[in-house]
């Protein structure tokens, strides 16, 4: 019976130290019901200019940090940096990615997606950086131009998904996709 009841127990300490952290602003956005929270959690700051002229670049800078669920196994995910953008807005064509020392990394091809513009983190992510995009506000934009933005983190991939590099789509079709994002308006005038 003791053995029994110490079985039990240490396989309840291994699943609970197994639970990913929770965290509060992501959001499962797959097409199937990710019933977990995410492996890789982001952490995040964003800034914007808090005024700036119609047709003018605004610079948004995404501070972040990553929480990697502790595991015995590997994972690996895709991650995609980016965001919606003040209507009209055009760009951003890259992301510029930085250490916390500020040495640039990376540079990140943007496109547009029906959800935003998002630049797929080739290669990895630190665990901590700074990401750096830029976007022309529309010449006739006026009031508030808000952009919510951030990271959408796929996870639950095996070493060959890895490789394969999936599309947006099918990664959101597949694996379970989270969002990670923060609102920043810029004042137009």
């Amino acid at each position: 019976m003791r053995r029994a009841l110490g079985l039990a127990a240490g396989l309840t300490l291994v699943a609970t130290a197994l639970s990913p952290a929770s965290s509060a602003d992501a959001g499962c956005l797959s097409a199937r019901k990710c019933e977990r929270e995410a492996l890789i959690a982001f952490d995040l700051t964003v800034r914007g200019a808090s005024r700036a002229a119609p047709g003018r670049e605004v610079t948004y800078v995404l501070d972040y940090s990553t929480t990697w669920t502790p595991s015995f196994a590997p994972y690996w995910g895709y991650q995609w940096v980016g965001g919606s953008f003040p209507k009209g807005a055009r760009g951003p064509s890259r992301a510029t990615l930085f250490d916390t020392a500020g040495r640039r990394l990376a540079t990140f091809p943007c496109r547009r997606y029906a959800d935003g513009v998002w630049c797929e983190a080739r290669g990895g992510l630190p665990r901590q950086g700074r990401v750096v995009l830029s976007a022309r506000l529309p010449a006739g934009a006026h009031g508030a131009a808000a952009a919510t933005l951030g990271f959408d983190s796929f996870d639950g991939l095996n070493e060959r998904d890895h490789a394969r590099r999936h599309t947006r789509a099918q990664a959101r079709a597949k694996f379970c996709n989270y969002r990670f994002s923060r609102t920043v308006t810029t004042k137009v005038s």
